[in-house]
């Protein structure tokens, strides 16, 4: 079960790591930096509570997506286009549930929703109701006085009206009926498929879980899907303006909770099982603050109005769009009379996103809120181009992924947004002699198990201890030690070949004969190179590669310097596709231009490798 509420003091056999990491704040958050991300759908609700006219159109394109688009119809929005086979879950925003467990505002639904309703089913995706609460007592009563009734009335709204399911969202729970919202949901998971059997449920879930309020393991093992509301980091509230879903950065340090990475690191962390069910939910609005000066990070000084996309674009269009490297999300500055600075995400940013995403194997991506862009394509563009037509098959199993689980005590892991090959690593501290305490295994997809693969693991800067990787194969386990402070950001060759029969794997442990150093996790891939084996210890230096250009950029200059024997030079995208392959003969000095053709948006690598050595630099294209 997961808490954050218990003073985190630890076992002796990991003395070193109680010093390091005791404290009473969430992981990853420093003193002064502990700031409770308001609810926005709250806020959003509030403001909007007169009903207008609502007025739906859209189309059926006829596109086949293969991860889920969940997103959120409120009944204040009075001119929406949306693009039907683009989404797989329309959620009717909403219908509010007070205390007693009965419907007090219905907010338009279902007359308003008719439309939508029709041509969603029509399109071949589902429509679910969203049963809304903000009050923590009132929360309170419905998850466990008024319970039964509750239950009852929201599978009542699956079983009378034309709706396929309910998405709870429930903000404010508090700490201590953790319990209580688990089995209220487990309870409504029952009714509901007893009464309207294969019934969607999910429920809204935090960025950051400040109350341990909700148990995610439990609930993903429930809920047909968590909506994880990754936005609104900044706001009104805010001290700075800034991103409301910044990708990285953006934290006093590289462990701050303080970026949509940091909270993909802390949902796997506590709830390794969590990728089948869990929804990242993206903003398609953005605030724009009255600002000391035109700089990043400036401070406010008056008003923040929260605007839709389609504002929000319009302005950058006028003032000029800026691209911010720390977040890798897009914004805008202009004076009239006093610095103003707009922040929001485009198709550029959600694109980058909608990358790690489909990288770390989730169930797929959300909008807050259907109707925000107005009648513009470029966002729908973006969701097709990353989530129709064939999934991506990946060679790498990263931290994040669903192939990647970590052991032991969760409060002992560190969840990094600074380095690691997408953006994060997860790390621990060593301890002198067994058993472990913490330990992290990667396993892999192989195309073909009969075969026999090569495996390289990708370390970030920072390790310090030298530790054993144990390699599972054909019903064997060999044993790799890698001194972990002679590598920073480069992919270190294990050896092999190693058999693919009964399954291929690699676990690291936290015994390293010393105590409190640390130990870095991030990805390891598995290739099926041909050649003569070498050993790992020559996986020292590497043949360079020179970025002679902007990183993020449209486009990159690349210099391959000369090396005395032929170099295999490699672009490869997010997923582990290969681009771009060709040897570079001994002697020979290269300058290229990349990419040459039109690409997405996106996450690339380039790698040149010898036998016994390697070298790999990241681009991020924007357009």
């Amino acid at each position: 079960m997961k808490s954050r509420l218990l003073s985190l003091s630890f076992i002796v056999i990991f003395v070193i790591a109680s010093i390091v990491y005791s404290g009473g704040t969430p992981t990853g958050i420093y003193p002064g930096e502990v700031i409770e991300i308001p609810s926005f759908h709250q806020a959003e609700h509030e403001e909007h509570s007169n009903l207008g006219a609502m007025r739906i159109s859209g189309v059926d394109g006829g596109a086949e997506l293969n991860r889920t688009v969940f997103g959120f119809l409120p009944y204040w929005v009075d001119d929406v286009w949306l693009r039907y086979d683009l989404i797989s879950v329309l959620s009717c925003f909403c219908v509010d549930i007070g205390s007693s467990g009965n419907i007090t505002a219905w907010n338009g639904f279902p007359g308003a929703f008719e439309p939508a309703i029709d041509s969603i089913h029509t399109a071949g995706g589902i429509a679910v109701i969203t049963v809304v609460n903000f009050t923590s007592s009132s929360i309170h009563s419905i998850l466990t006085t008024n319970r039964e009734s509750a239950i009852s009335t929201i599978v009542s709204l699956v079983t009378d009206y034309s709706v396929d399911g309910v998405s709870i969202d429930f903000e404010g729970v508090n700490s201590s009926d953790i319990d209580n919202l688990t089995a209220f949901m487990g309870e409504l998971r029952d009714d509901l498929d007893s009464a309207a059997p294969g019934s969607h449920l999910s429920i809204c879930t935090p960025p950051v879980d400040w109350n341990g309020a909700f148990d995610y393991s439990a609930l993903a093992e429930i809920c047909d899907a968590l909506f994880m509301m990754c936005y609104n980091f900044h706001g009104s509230w805010s001290t700075v303006a800034g991103p409301c879903c910044p990708l990285t950065g953006w934290g006093s340090t590289p462990e701050s909770a303080s970026n949509m990475m940091w909270c993909l690191g802390d949902y796997t962390i506590y709830a390794p099982e969590v990728h089948d069910k869990l929804v990242v939910g993206f903003p398609y609005y953005g605030f724009q603050w009255e600002t000391e000066d035109d700089r990043t990070h400036s401070g406010i000084t008056g008003s923040c109005s929260t605007l839709f996309y389609t504002t929000l674009v319009g302005r950058a269009e006028t003032y000029g769009r800026l691209w911010d490297t720390e977040s890798l999300t897009p914004w805008y500055v202009f004076n009239d009379g006093g610095w103003n600075q707009g922040w929001y995400d485009d198709s550029v940013s959600l694109g980058l996103k909608y990358d790690i995403v489909r990288m770390a194997d989730m169930q797929g991506i959300g909008i807050w809120a259907l109707g925000y862009d107005g009648s513009r394509n470029e966002l729908w563009n973006c969701i097709e181009n990353s989530f129709c037509g064939e999934a991506w098959q990946d060679s790498i199993t990263d931290n994040l992924e669903s192939t990647c689980a970590v052991y032991g005590p969760a409060e002992y892991w560190r969840n990094v947004t600074e380095g690691g090959l997408f953006h994060s690593y997860f790390y621990t501290l060593s301890v002198t002699s067994g058993p472990e305490v913490n330990w992290i295994e990667w396993t892999f997809n192989l195309p073909d198990s009969s075969q026999s693969y090569f495996l390289d693991v990708w370390l970030p800067a920072g390790g310090i201890a030298t530790v054993d990787y144990r390699v599972n194969h054909g019903g064997y386990t060999d044993t790799v030690t890698v001194d972990q402070s002679l590598y920073s950001d480069v992919w270190v060759q294990f050896g092999g070949p190693w058999s693919g029969t009964d399954g291929l794997s690699v676990t690291l442990g936290d015994v390293a004969g010393v105590s409190g150093e640390k130990i870095v996790a991030d990805a390891v891939r598995y290739s099926s190179y041909t050649g003569i084996e070498t050993s790992p210890d020559t996986y020292i230096t590497a043949p360079p590669i020179i970025l002679n250009s902007c990183n993020p950029a449209g486009s990159f200059n690349l210099t391959l310097p000369s090396f005395s024997v032929v170099t295999e030079f490699t672009i490869f995208d997010i997923s582990g596709r290969v681009l771009l392959s060709y040897p570079i003969e001994a002697g020979d000095e290269i300058d290229l231009i990349w990419p040459l053709k039109e690409l997405p948006s996106g996450i690339y690598y380039c790698t040149r490798i010898v036998e016994g050595l390697h070298s790999t630099l990241e681009l991020v294209l924007v357009k």
